[in-house]
C-alpha cells in the first residue's frame, strides 16, 4: 500500500518561521492519503478509467498529527527559507508569498523522504472554483483577477479529508476550498503535460502489428471512439479504420464522428486525384518525401485522414509513415546541438502555387519544444516540409541550421524509422500530423483518395470527451 502525506505551513510562516514559535503550536498538520493504488509521477491530463494508473489518489483515510515530523528525514533543503528578521527580496513579499505543502510517497527514491510544492497565496486565490468565482453554467471566471489584493494572505488554512480549505483576510472574508486531486494536477513541480506514460515511439518494426480500429465500433459507441483517439493522441500517433465503406459520404461521417473539418484553401473534405487541379506535388504521381502537411500555417492541421477509394491501370503509391518524436528524440541523443538548432532557429514556410493565395506566416521552428518541470525539454509538434521552406535569411551562422537540418533529414531517412504500407479501399489512415510525417512513393495509373484536416484543438477536445467525465474535464480546464 502506497501513501502520500502532505504537511502545510501558511505564507506567514514562511516570512517568518520562527516568530512566536508557530511550529510548535500546531500550524503544521499532517494528512495521510492511503490508496491501494500506485502513486506515479501525476500527469497535468486527467486520466480516465481506463488510464487510471496515471492519477493522484483521492482521499481514502485521512490522519491529523499536530505537529511537523521530529524524525529527523526532512532534508533540509526543505526547511523554511527565511529567519525571523531576515530581509524578504521584493519580489517574494507579494506574489510568491505561498503555502506550501510537504509531500512524501512511500515508494519516493529521494534519500530526505519528502519532496514539496509551493502554492503562492495569490495563484490559490485566482483559481477559486466556488459559484462566487465561477459561472458554473459557462464554466467563465466572474471577478476581476487584478483587483485581488497581490500580496493577500490567508487568514486561516485547513487541511481537511478531500482538500485544502483557506479563509482569506479579505474585506469579504472569502473561503476557497481546494481538492487534493486539482492541487496535484495543476502544480508546475508536480506537473509533465508533455509526453504521456502511454505514449510509444516507433519504427519499422510496427509494420508487423499497426493499431487499429473497426469503423463499425467507431461509428455505433463512444468506448471504441475512445480507443482510437486514444491510440492516435496518447499512444502511437496513427491508426488504420478497419470496415469502412468505400464512399467519399461514409468517410467524411467518420471523419465528422470525431470532429469539424477544417475548411482551407483546398476546401473542407477533399476527394481527388492527380491531376494538379490544386498546384501542390501532392496532387501529382510523383514521390513525396516525408514531410508536415500545412507547416506554412501559424496552427498547422492537427489530425489528417486519407482514404484510398480506387487505384487503377496502375502500381505504387505506398505510404509512408515516421515518428516525427523519434526522429527527434534521436537527434537530440545523436547531435545535441543540432536539436538546439532546430528548436530555436525560425525559419519561413509557405503555399504560393495558386493564383489568388499566398500563405505565408511568421517564421516557426523545426521542432517545438515544452520545458518539463527538471528543466528538461520535450519535443511536442515537428513541423517539417522542405518542399515548402521559404528561403532562409542569410547570417554568418545560416550554416548552423543547415547541418543541423541535414543531420535530422538524415534520420528520418533511416530504413529503421520507416513505415511503409499500402492504402487499401475500406481501410481509411488517420494520424496526428504534429507528430507523424509521412509521404509516398510514386505511381503509375489513377489514384482516387478522399479525406480531411481537423484541427489540433478540436481533436484534443474529442480525446478530453470521449476520454474522461465531464467533471474530469473540468478539472483539468477551468
Amino acid at each position: 500500500m502506497n501513501a502520500i502525506w502532505a504537511f502545510r505551513c501558511c505564507g506567514l510562516l514562511l516570512r517568518s518561521p520562527c516568530a512566536k514559535r508557530h511550529s510548535q503550536r500546531g500550524l503544521y498538520a499532517l494528512t495521510r492519503f492511503s490508496s491501494t493504488q500506485t502513486t506515479p509521477t501525476p500527469t497535468s491530463k486527467p486520466v480516465s478509467e481506463n488510464a487510471r494508473s496515471s492519477a493522484v489518489p483521492l482521499s481514502e483515510k485521512v490522519e491529523f498529527w499536530k505537529d511537523a515530523p521530529r524524525d529527523g528525514s526532512l532534508h533540509p533543503n526543505l526547511a523554511p527559507r527565511y529567519k525571523a528578521g531576515d530581509h524578504i527580496p521584493e519580489n517574494e513579499s507579494s506574489y510568491r508569498q505561498s503555502t506550501r505543502l510537504y509531500i512524501r510517497t512511500e515508494n519516493m527514491t529521494r534519500k530526505e523522504g519528502y519532496s514539496f510544492i509551493k502554492l503562492p497565496h495569490f495563484w490559490l486565490r485566482d483559481s477559486c472554483r466556488c459559484r462566487k468565482c465561477v459561472n458554473q453554467d459557462t464554466m467563465q471566471k466572474t471577478f476581476d483577477t487584478f483587483s485581488i489584493p497581490k500580496d493577500i494572505t490567508p487568514a486561516k488554512v485547513t487541511t481537511e479529508k478531500e482538500g485544502l480549505h483557506i479563509k482569506w483576510a479579505s474585506e469579504d472574508g472569502h473561503e476557497s476550498f481546494y481538492p487534493w486531486e486539482w492541487i496535484f494536477k495543476n502544480k508546475y513541480e508536480l506537473v509533465q503535460n508533455t509526453i504521456s506514460e502511454n505514449q510509444k515511439v516507433w519504427g519499422s518494426e510496427i509494420a508487423s502489428d499497426p493499431p487499429s480500429v473497426h469503423y463499425d465500433e467507431i461509428m455505433a459507441n463512444d468506448s471504441a471512439m475512445f480507443q482510437s483517439t486514444d491510440v492516435v493522441w496518447n499512444t502511437y500517433g496513427f491508426c488504420y479504420v478497419d470496415g469502412c465503406p468505400v464512399s467519399p459520404e461514409r468517410t467524411k461521417e467518420l471523419l465528422e464522428r470525431i470532429a469539424f473539418i477544417r475548411v482551407t484553401h483546398y476546401g473542407g473534405f477533399y476527394d481527388f486525384t492527380s491531376d494538379l487541379t490544386m498546384k501542390d506535388t501532392a496532387y501529382t504521381s510523383q514521390a513525396l518525401a516525408a514531410h508536415t502537411d500545412t507547416a506554412y500555417f501559424t496552427d498547422p492541421a492537427g489530425l489528417q485522414m486519407f482514404h484510398l477509394l480506387s487505384h487503377t491501370e496502375g502500381t505504387g503509391g505506398k505510404s509512408l509513415l515516421i515518428d516525427g518524436f523519434k526522429a527527434a528524440q534521436t537527434l537530440e541523443r545523436e547531435d545535441e546541438e543540432a536539436a538546439h538548432v532546430l528548436k530555436n532557429r525560425r525559419i519561413g514556410w509557405h503555399a504560393s502555387g495558386n493564383d489568388g493565395i499566398t500563405i505565408a506566416s511568421k517564421n516557426f521552428t523545426v521542432l517545438r519544444a515544452e520545458i518539463l518541470p527538471n528543466n528538461e525539454t520535450t519535443v511536442t509538434q515537428v513541423r517539417w516540409n522542405n518542399d515548402d521552406r521559404s528561403t532562409l535569411n542569410y547570417s554568418p551562422t545560416v550554416w548552423k541550421w543547415y547541418d543541423a537540418a541535414r543531420k535530422f533529414d538524415e534520420i528520418l531517412k533511416r530504413k529503421d524509422m520507416e513505415y511503409w504500407a499500402q492504402l487499401e479501399p475500406g481501410r481509411p489512415l488517420i494520424f496526428d500530423n504534429w507528430r507523424v510525417l509521412h509521404g509516398r512513393s510514386a505511381f503509375t495509373g489513377k489514384r482516387r483518395i478522399c479525406g480531411g484536416y481537423i484541427n489540433h484543438d478540436d481533436y484534443h477536445s474529442r480525446w478530453l470527451n470521449t476520454n474522461f467525465s465531464r467533471s474530469e474535464v473540468l478539472d483539468y480546464t477551468t
